[in-house]
């Protein structure tokens, strides 16, 4: 195996000059993930990116390539300044996507035969630039595995810091093949769902929206419903995702762009006339991975998001994906279906330098003696991304 040269790419101009290869290599990759597009990184980037007094996020974006000059694998890595000037300050670094559970799993795009390789290089890079930053995230490690003891390995003081899972369906050639290995209570929900409305006269359909033009349009109606389903009492609570301007703006550009595509599925479950609930899915090769919902209170009776699921599941079957990945976050919603589960982690890593252990160790033990003190809160809440 040949060696891997790393390329830094700092500029906005220099990662707009790796669409194309990064477009390859997300169908080579076959991640399944789409946090790791070229698409959802650039739009993060213009959308979501701090730049202001007391923090500042800057390009340090790594790009792996073989000696021939392929790219096998991008670190959409960034380093975020707390505060944004002078000399004293914390030197963050981190993947793209240090927002309010918008990215649900951040990390490297590599090709799937030079996966331990790329990590590989990429963590020696690090090293060596260590002088460049004070503290490290490493994200979107599997939980076990050779990533992990190599992660480890080149980090001795490592500490994993959070664990993520993730749920992919495996499906089955027809909808009544794939329903009957399902388990005993999902089958039972599903069928109380359809005979609720079939019962009081209700019929329903699967609307899906692929296309820019309908984009907008689309996602009105999916912050409304989203937002409906967060303000719901009495059951398990949702948060707002998408509460912010910022926010609601990114998902725009990002669906905008995959529905550029043809990667867009927008899932739309009607009852009558009326959007009942909806599911935001991404087309990422062979599978289809499943996003935020959103419900409309009114037909919480019938297990409107259920049977959207279900809905969305059949026309994955239909369409010949061969899995639905139903996103992070271990809930009922999701381990129900009998799901495979994968485990992403991640790591706190302090610069192996002399300023990161000194910051480390000033930043432990100002914590420690203020620790409850209202000027500690007040300062933890300026030097704090709102993400974290």
């Amino acid at each position: 195996m040949t060696a891997l040269t790393v390329e830094k790419i700092e500029s906005l101009d220099a990662l707009l000059g790796l669409e194309r290869e990064w477009r390859g290599l997300e169908s080579s990759s076959r991640s399944g993930l789409p946090f790791h597009t070229f698409d959802w990184c650039l739009a993060w980037w213009k959308h979501l990116r701090e730049d202001k007094l007391g923090i500042r996020d800057v390009l340090f974006v790594r790009a792996l390539r073989s000696r021939e000059g392929e790219l096998v694998a991008v670190a959409p890595l960034m380093i975020t300044r707390r505060p944004a000037v002078g000399p004293f300050c914390i030197r963050h670094l981190q993947f793209f996507g240090a927002d309010p559970n918008i990215t649900e799993v951040r990390g490297v795009l590599a090709h799937p035969d030079r996966q331990l390789e790329a990590h590989r290089v990429l963590l020696a890079h690090l090293r060596d630039v260590s002088g460049a930053w004070d503290t490290l995230t490493l994200s979107g490690m599997p939980k076990e595995g050779e990533l992990s003891d190599l992660a480890k390995n080149a980090y001795p003081n490592l500490e994993w810091t959070k664990e993520t899972p993730d749920f992919v369906l495996t499906l089955a050639p027809t909808w009544e093949e794939f329903k009957g290995k399902l388990p005993r209570n999902i089958k039972e929900s599903l069928r109380k769902c359809y005979n609720s409305l079939k019962r009081d006269g209700h019929d329903y359909s699967l609307e899906v929206t692929t296309t820019r033009g309908e984009v907008a349009a689309a996602l009105d109606r999916f912050f409304f419903l989203h937002q409906a389903r967060a303000e719901l009492s009495g059951t398990v609570n949702h948060r707002n995702v998408f509460d912010a301007s910022m926010a609601r703006r990114f998902l725009t550009d990002v669906c905008e762009r995959f529905a550029d595509r043809d990667a867009l599925r927008i899932f739309s479950l009607k009852i009558g006339d009326r959007v009942a609930a909806m599911r935001i899915g991404f087309v990422l090769g062979d599978s289809l991975y499943l996003y935020y919902s959103g419900f409309d209170p009114d037909f919480a009776k019938y297990s409107a998001m259920t049977t959207a699921v279900a809905e969305a599941i059949k026309y994955a079957i239909e369409q010949r994906f061969a899995t639905v990945n139903l996103s992070t976050g271990n809930d009922v919603s999701k381990t129900r279906w009998n799901p495979a589960e994968v485990v992403f982690r991640q790591a706190s890593i302090v610069s192996p330098s002399r300023r990161g252990e000194l910051t480390h160790q000033v930043y432990r033990r100002a914590r420690k003696a203020a620790e409850g003190a209202p000027l500690w809160s007040v300062a933890a809440r300026f030097l704090a991304r709102r993400s974290e």
